[in-house]
Formats: C-alpha cells, structure tokens, sequence
C-alpha cells in the first residue's frame, strides 16, 4: 500500500501530540521503543515519521546517552496547536455537564441539577 501524503500528514500529527503529552506530563520515554507502545505502527514507519519531523526542525533526533527525542520549540508550538484542536471537546466540557452534547446542562444552569438527578 502506497504512503499517501494524508497518511503521512496524520502519523505526524499523531506523533507531535504524542510527544507534546509525553514532554507536558514528564513522563519520559520518547525512545523509538517507548513511543511504539503508544502508536499502531511498525517501529520503520515510526523513526520515518520522526526522521521527517526531524528534517522539518520539528523534533531534535535523540543524544545517545537518552535516546529520546525532543521538541524544538517551533515543533513544541505545533505540538500544542495541534493538540489543543484534537484534545478541546474533551477539555471544554463544564463542571457539572454530561457527555451529551444536546443534553440542557450545557446551555442552562438549571439543567446541571437536572442532568445529575438524569444519569446519562
């Protein structure tokens, strides 16, 4: 199957926002391996993206005492770009409102009492 320039487009994406999270929680393992547990891809195409990213000034190839590769910082900003636009509909839901997006509590306050007395 050929690598089709959406495909492509979407592995990077994925592969910004997955070290953009892994660099905003700490949690290390941005090594080819570490992050092949987080990404449905054979490790090949994974150091290709990275490689790519890499080309583009996105992400610093790893030192060989890490083995981890980094953000740069224009890479850490798309990182965050990105991000945000994929993460927002989960980050944006108020205290109080269900999952439901044509339930009441998100456009009236009276409906939050509602909407916990009605489990969704």
């Amino acid at each position: 199957m050929p690598d089709d320039g959406g495909d492509r487009i979407a592995r990077q994406d994925e592969m910004l926002e997955l070290l953009y999270w892994l660099e905003g929680e700490r949690l290390g393992g941005a090594t080819l391996n570490g992050m092949s547990r987080f990404l449905d891809a054979p490790l090949e195409t994974i150091s290709l993206t990275l490689q790519r990213l890499a080309e583009r000034g996105d992400v610093v190839a790893p030192e060989e005492a890490t083995g981890e590769y980094r953000l740069t910082e224009t890479g850490r900003r798309e990182a965050a770009r990105r991000f945000a636009e994929e993460f927002a509909p989960l980050l944006s839901q108020g205290h109080g409102e269900c999952n439901d997006p044509d339930c009441d509590c998100h456009t009236n306050p009276a409906g939050t009492a509602e909407c916990r007395r009605h489990a969704h």
